[in-house]
Order: structure tokens, then C-alpha cells, then sequence
């Protein structure tokens, strides 16, 4: 029979499971390539969303670092798409803004709100100033507008207009509408109106690199460098792979679809540019209330409110415990859920739980160990269960003393066993400040609540002379020793069972006195986070 390690896992077991991370990177690390240049694409239409950070951001960040550590050459970029068009929508600007500004180039859209100098500045801004919270590595930002200045996108563009022909046929194999014998390569940006959307080439002349160019939107014409515009998205994507020297690059699952993008630019890597396209993998969509988020749609959750009202971790670890094709739904109401579900990887990781499934306890681990960079801390960190903060910051008293009060509670419950350090003490006022924000912002109906100041008739009446007994017989358990969640539920369930009342009805029961209500949040939790001469007082109050 195997002996486990430390971690409870036989040697069997670690053969025959490998997180996805691990089964790409050592794919990529057998390759004969001097430098790994891992590649995501940001388009900067409007709100950056959870969902697109995932197979844009994560991916690539959770793989580059493990690159990292086996000790191979990697450049991790994040193209932000810069040269783009608006295409944004209501509900995320008004219609006149879009009739406005729809078709020019977002860098020379103003802010929609007049806050900042443009458009791009006003939604990369706060990704910006959050990417950090994550602990994702070092990626290396670039912007497209700045890489069709380059030499090496110039010669790029030339050469898909020299090939234009073996290019319109490569693109007319998957597109409905076909392009025609004049069309040319290339979309230039009207120097007037700063249209690139619908703006023709009419000529072009290579030896100048300049295109003469008409615009519909405001009726000029003229002529443009080639670093003046554009060139089609599928045109664009194997650009960058030659310009940035591209070899891993993960795309999302509609690109992956026949004929889609991916094919594409495959072909036009291959046959027009001669090189290899990168390594990559479809990636699914994240989805908000059951509709695929849209940046430019508005259909979204910012990626900067994350940390407004949760450890950024936790959304890491949901990524990273998630192979990249797992269909991730997500609302606003699930964050709860997903602190637990972090939570718990926490203690499973530092041996305070343990799975039966020691397959999946080893993703687990692994998961929370990737995380964490692969350098978690060597002890247990102090841990206030996100769901048990949601209630505490709304049973203890605003102002100055919250954090005080909030502190001897933890201690009272026992998940402080001692007074906290300073850095603690800093941990408990941000997952507070998390907590607060979520309730205030968030929160459905089922967790926010109000304790009943006084008791009305009709609860009065609605509790029989057993329920009473069962109360009381509660309160003097409660005053007479100090209890962990845990064994608060169990002493409330072996109660009922003394008295012959119905779980059901004996935790109905607690919640109406303390709340008027049939439910609640977490019964023991919630208890042990009032004031214990409130809780003994209200529970006697029908004795």
C-alpha cells in the first residue's frame, strides 16, 4: 500500500492528475523557442469586464508564470486595441452620443462622461490602477495605435497589399459577402473626421507607402500614410502574431468555431506571412445573469469594482480551478459563494479540511498554490469567512468604534484566538470595508438584515408554550458558556429535538424573534454576532 505525503496524496494519485496549467506549460517548455511571448488582446470598447479578463489576462498570466518558474525566457503582453472604431451602444452611452461619435477612432472619442482627456482613458484607467491587486506577474502593455506607427507593421501592411489578391481569396473562403477585385487591405483613418470605420482605400502606392483614401461621413478625400488606419480585424490578429513574434495566445470559443478567426488568421499566417501561427486554445465565455458579457453592449461587471467588494484572489482562484473551457455564469449574487468556495481551498490547502476525492483535493491545492504565484504563505492566513462579514458589519454600530466592537465579537466566536496584530487588524478593516460596500451596493434582499427592536403582537401569538420553553431553554445554554458557530447549530438542534419541534420550524422560530422573518442569513453565525445580552434577553422575552 502507498504511503501519502504530507498532503494526503499517494504517489498513484499525483501520476494520475495534472492541472491544466501544468499540461500547457510543459507542452510549451518542450518546444525548441528561445523566448515565450505569451500574448491576450484588450479591446478598449468600453467597460473591461470580469469575463474578458479571464482568457485575455489569467490564462495567459497563470501559464507565463509557470513558464517563469521552470526557469524559461518569457514576455508576457497585453495588446489593448487602441485603432479601433466606436461600436459602443445604449445602454452604456446615450443615443446621441453614438450618432455622434459612432465610426471614429475610440482614441479621439471624448470621455462619455467628461471626467478624463478620451474614451480609451476612461475605461483603461481604472484597469489600470487594479490589474495590480492580482499579483499577476509583469505583463508589458502595448497599444495598437502605437504598433502601426512601427517599421515592422508598415512592412506588414505593404505585404498583404502586395498579396492582396491570395488575401481577398483566403478571407472569401469564410465570409458570406465577398470582397471584390479593387478591394485593398487596408482601412485608412480620415484625418478630418477621424472616421475609420467605413473610410476606402482607392489607391495606394507602395514605394510612398501612402493610400489615397475616400470618407462617407464627412465626404473628404485625400491622401494618408500607411501607419494612418487600419487594417481588418482578421488582417490585424496575424499581424500582431509576426510583429510581436507571438507563440501562445488562448482566443475566445467563437473564434475557435469553423471558419471563424482562428482559420483564418491561421491561413494568412501561413500562406501570406510565412509564419507559424502560435500555440493557443479556445477559451469560454463568462456570463452575467445567463447573457454573455459585452463591453460595448454594457452587459457587464467591472473588472475594477472586483476588489471594492472582494479579495481579488477570489476571483483568481474561480479562474484558475476552472478549466478553460468550463462555462462560468456569474451574478452579483454569487460572490458570496465564490469567497466560500476560495474559503474552503484555503483550508483544504493548509490541512484544515480534507476531500474524499483526492483527485479533485489536488486541484484544489494546486489551484489556491498557482493563486498565490506559487509562493502561498508558509502559515494559515487569518481567515474571516466573507459570508460572516456581511453580517457583522450590519449588527455592530457604525463610526469609529465598529472595527473594535467587530474585533471582540471575532474573539467571541472564535475565529480570533487572540487580539489581532496590526497587519490583522488592517486584513479585518479591508475585508469589512468589502463586506459594507457589497451590502450597500449588492446585496439581495436575503442578506441584508434588520433586528427586530421590539416584538409586534402577531410573533407574539404565533409562537406556542413548546417554542417558548424551546427559546428559553436556548438563552440559558447560551449564558451559561461560550460557543463556536458550530456548536451553537448543534446545541440548537439537539434542543428541538429535547423539546419535539421541527428543525424547521425551531430555526423559523429564532429568525422571527430576532427578525421578523421566516429566514435569514447563517443561524449560529448570525447569533453569535449580536450582543449576547440582547440575544439571552430577546429569546427569554416569552419565557
Amino acid at each position: 500500500m502507498e504511503t501519502p505525503n504530507d498532503n494526503g496524496v499517494t504517489k498513484m494519485q499525483e501520476i494520475d492528475v495534472k492541472h491544466w496549467v501544468d499540461v500547457l506549460a510543459e507542452r510549451l517548455a518542450s518546444k525548441n523557442i528561445k523566448e515565450h511571448v505569451i500574448n491576450g488582446g484588450m479591446a478598449a470598447s468600453g467597460t473591461i469586464h470580469i469575463g474578458k479578463t479571464r482568457g485575455e489576462i489569467f490564462l495567459q498570466a497563470a501559464v507565463a508564470n509557470r513558464l517563469r518558474k521552470m526557469n524559461k525566457e518569457v514576455k508576457h503582453l497585453l495588446v489593448i486595441y487602441t485603432q479601433d472604431p466606436l461600436k459602443a451602444k445604449p445602454p452604456l452611452i446615450t443615443k446621441e452620443f453614438e450618432e455622434k461619435w459612432r465610426g471614429v477612432r475610440i482614441l479621439d472619442v471624448p470621455c462619455p462622461v467628461g471626467c478624463c482627456e478620451n474614451w480609451v482613458e476612461h475605461w483603461m484607467t481604472p484597469f489600470y490602477k487594479s490589474y495590480r491587486k492580482y499579483d499577476l506577474g509583469e505583463i508589458t502593455f502595448v497599444e495598437t495605435s502605437k504598433i502601426y506607427e512601427s517599421r515592422e507593421m508598415i512592412e506588414t501592411i505593404k505585404t498583404y497589399i502586395e498579396k492582396r489578391d491570395a488575401v481577398r481569396e483566403i478571407l472569401n473562403r469564410f465570409r458570406g459577402q465577398k470582397y471584390g477585385k479593387d478591394w485593398i487591405p487596408f482601412k485608412p483613418l480620415c484625418p478630418k473626421c477621424k472616421n475609420i470605420s467605413t473610410t476606402k482605400a482607392v489607391s495606394v502606392d507602395l514605394e510612398a507607402e501612402e493610400a489615397e483614401y475616400e470618407c462617407p461621413r464627412c465626404g473628404s478625400n485625400g491622401v494618408v500614410k500607411l501607419n494612418e488606419g487600419k487594417l481588418e480585424w482578421r488582417l490585424e490578429w496575424a499581424a500582431l502574431w509576426k510583429v510581436l513574434n507571438v507563440t501562445f495566445e488562448p482566443y475566445g470559443k467563437d473564434h475557435a468555431a469553423a471558419g471563424g478567426s482562428r482559420e483564418t488568421c491561421t491561413a494568412l499566417a501561413k500562406e501570406i506571412l510565412g509564419i507559424e501561427p502560435p500555440e493557443g486554445f479556445p477559451y469560454e465565455w463568462v456570463y452575467l445573469n445567463g447573457e454573455a458579457m459585452s463591453s460595448s453592449g454594457g452587459i457587464s461587471f467591472d473588472f475594477a469594482e472586483w476588489d471594492k467588494v472582494a479579495d481579488p484572489h477570489v476571483l483568481k482562484y474561480w479562474y484558475y480551478v476552472s478549466k478553460p473551457m468550463t462555462h462560468l455564469e456569474f451574478s452579483v449574487s454569487k460572490i458570496p459563494q465564490l469567497c466560500e468556495e476560495y474559503e474552503k481551498a484555503e483550508r483544504i490547502y493548509y490541512g484544515l479540511e480534507s476531500l474524499k476525492d483526492k483527485k479533485i483535493e489536488k486541484i484544489i491545492k494546486r489551484s489556491y498554490e498557482l493563486t498565490h504565484n506559487e509562493k502561498p504563505s508558509p502559515e494559515m492566513p487569518l481567515q474571516i469567512p466573507y459570508t460572516f462579514a456581511l453580517v457583522l458589519v450590519q449588527v455592530t454600530p457604525s463610526g469609529e468604534k465598529q472595527i473594535e466592537e467587530i474585533v471582540k465579537r471575532l474573539m467571541r466566536t472564535g475565529h480570533l484566538k487572540r487580539y489581532p496584530t496590526s497587519d490583522q487588524m488592517e486584513q479585518i478593516r479591508i475585508v469589512m470595508e468589502r463586506a459594507k460596500y457589497y451590502i450597500e451596493k449588492y446585496a439581495p434582499e436575503n442578506l441584508k438584515i434588520k433586528v427586530l427592536d421590539k416584538l409586534p403582537e402577531d410573533i407574539v401569538e404565533s409562537i406556542n408554550p413548546e417554542e417558548r420553553e424551546y427559546l428559553a431553554k436556548l438563552a440559558d445554554r447560551i449564558s451559561s458558556r461560550r460557543f463556536t458557530p458550530k456548536e451553537l447549530e448543534a446545541e440548537i438542534l439537539e434542543i428541538a429535538r429535547e423539546k419535539g419541534i421541527d428543525v424547521k420550524r425551531a430555526f423559523q422560530v429564532i429568525y422571527k424573534v430576532l427578525m421578523g422573518k421566516d429566514s435569514g442569513p447563517r443561524l449560529a453565525p448570525f447569533m453569535l454576532s449580536l450582543n449576547e445580552e440582547f440575544i439571552v434577553k430577546r429569546l427569554k422575552l416569552l419565557a
